[in-house]
């Protein structure tokens, strides 16, 4: 039995596979199950993998039947790994050569059931030595503050979990949406597991001009659906109160972050999605003294509820933006 599974998830990333698999194969920790599925891939990416795995018996690969997204890939790995620990990648990433022998090591010192580490985004390989030399974002960080856990980016690729831990909590990312990772994140969070961190940034995230993170079209709905998903989960747990400020703050302002990024021919449709989950209970947290939403976001809300003043506010703030943009363009 393999001390990790590696679980690559793949889709028509024939560009940049090889540079991916180059990290893993080439890891210090040598202890290892690569496990590689392929999504129904239809540009090559299918071919690399079985070179790579003809040179290398750690590597193990399953061919999806259909292109069902990333959450299906990723469940087929939970279930298919076989590594007391596992991490979740993306093919077209990047990530330090000792990436999984420090986080392994971190977990058996320290007892952890999981560990987070930080990772940097890059669209040209050439930035990445000035960017990973920059101080990570973890130094000084309480690994037993959930809520500053669960403000966290909620990204898989930077985590290390016992694969009993995934097991126990039936751990399944909800298939047919992106930010899949996002209940996946609090499920976990506010579970009773223990939690270490490493204050190094050792996923090197790859920009794409067509990557799922960038589009702005339909699959920017998921951000609402997925707090729903993880608003359910609290209460049919019990532990809604205990988290309730932290996630109305953490809704609202990806409900806002939504409207703002989506195309424009979609906003209508995502202010109407937002108008259905701007409740009394919502509300009344916007208004409150221990609301923590950034001052453009309360804009946001207020011009909802017809306030003027917030309404011209939130328009001027869009349209510095705008012009931003366009002058960096």
């Amino acid at each position: 039995m393999p001390k990790v599974t590696i679980a690559l998830s793949v889709y028509n990333v024939v560009d940049y596979v090889r540079a991916s698999l180059d990290c893993i194969v080439n890891q210090t920790m040598r202890d290892i199950e690569i496990l590689c599925i392929d999504d129904a891939s239809s540009d090559g990416t299918w071919d690399v993998l079985q070179e790579y795995a003809s040179r290398d018996e750690r590597i193990k690969l399953w061919r999806m039947g259909k292109n069902g997204g990333l959450s299906v890939s990723r469940n087929k790995a939970i279930e298919l790994a076989t590594g007391d620990h596992i991490i979740m990648l993306d093919g077209d990433d990047l990530f330090a050569p000792d990436m999984v022998e420090l986080a392994y090591n971190k977990a058996v010192e320290t007892g952890a059931d999981m560990v987070l580490w930080d990772y940097c985004v890059f669209s040209d390989e050439a930035e990445l030595p000035k960017i990973i030399a920059m101080p990570s974002s973890l130094l000084n960080f309480d690994a037993d503050d959930k809520i500053a856990l669960l403000r966290r980016p909620a990204f898989t690729w930077t985590k290390l979990v016992k694969m009993s831990v995934l097991r126990d909590l039936n751990i399944q990312f909800t298939p047919g949406l992106t930010k899949q990772d996002i209940p996946i994140h609090w499920r976990l969070i506010t579970s009773d597991i223990s939690v270490a961190v490493l204050p190094r940034r050792m996923s090197y995230y790859r920009q794409q001009p067509n990557s799922t993170t960038n589009r702005r079209g339909r699959s920017l709905f998921s951000l609402a659906k997925v707090m729903d998903i993880v608003g359910d989960d609290l209460r049919e747990r019990g532990i809604f109160n205990e988290y309730r400020n932290e996630y109305l703050r953490s809704r609202l302002s990806l409900l806002q972050g939504m409207q703002d990024f989506i195309m424009p021919e979609l906003k209508s449709e995502a202010l109407a999605m937002i108008r259905e989950r701007y409740d009394e209970e919502a509300w009344a947290y916007v208004n409150s003294p221990e609301c923590e939403l950034t001052s453009r976001v309360r804009d946001f809300y207020g011009m909802l509820d017809g306030h003027l003043l917030p309404r011209l506010r939130y328009k001027a703030t869009l349209a510095v933006r705008s012009i931003y943009r366009k002058l960096h363009n």
